[in-house]
C-alpha cells in the first residue's frame, strides 16, 4: 500500500479513472525507488513510523534465526563447494534482512519534497511506460526527484 494517496497521484499525472490499476502499481514503483535511493523508509505518519520501529527489534531476531537455521542446515552439507554456496546464501539473507530492519529503523514520516519526487518519479513512469524511444532525438532530462530526495539520503555508499 502507498504512502501517497493514489487521488493525489491520479489528479498529478491528469490520469482517466479507468488508469487507477496502472497509476497504484506505478506509485508503488516510484515509492519503492525512491525508499531504495534514500536508503530508509517512509511513513505516512508518525504512528505509522512508531508502530513499523517497534517491529525492528523483532525483524532482526527473526533474521538471525533463520541464518543461525540456515548455517546449520548447511553445515550438514557433504560437497564442500556446495556447502560454501549454501554458507553464503545465508549470509546474503541475513544481510537482506538487517538491511531491511535498519531501514525502518532510519525510516521518517514522508516530507512534501519526497512526495514530490515520487510524484516525479511516478510521472516520467506513466509518460514513458516503454525504455525505449524511437523516431525521435533522446535526451536525458534533470532529475529532479533525485534532487528533491538527496537530502533525506543516509549511507550514500560508493
Amino acid at each position: 500500500m502507498s504512502v501517497i494517496n493514489i487521488e493525489l497521484a491520479m489528479k498529478h499525472l491528469l490520469a482517466e479513472p479507468e488508469d487507477q490499476d496502472l497509476v497504484q502499481s506505478q506509485l508503488d514503483g516510484a515509492e519503492g525507488a525512491a525508499m531504495a535511493y534514500l536508503q530508509r523508509s517512509f511513513f505516512v505518519d508518525q504512528a505509522a513510523l512508531d508502530a513499523a520501529r517497534l517491529q525492528v527489534p523483532s525483524m532482526r531476531s527473526e533474521a538471525r534465526q533463520q541464518y543461525d537455521a540456515a548455517m546449520a542446515d548447511a553445515s550438514l552439507i557433504d560437497d564442500c563447494l556446495l556447502r560454501c554456496e549454501a554458507m553464503n546464501d545465508a549470509k546474503f539473507s541475513l544481510s537482506e534482512a538487517l538491511d531491511a530492519a535498519t531501514r525502518v529503523a532510519r525510516g521518517m514520516v514522508i516530507t512534501p519534497n519526497i512526495q514530490s519526487g515520487c510524484l516525479l518519479k511516478l510521472g516520467h513512469l506513466f509518460a514513458n511506460r516503454e525504455e525505449v524511444v524511437t523516431g525521435t532525438i533522446a535526451t536525458e532530462l534533470p532529475q529532479a526527484s533525485k534532487a528533491l530526495l538527496t537530502p533525506y539520503r543516509v549511507g550514500m555508499g560508493v
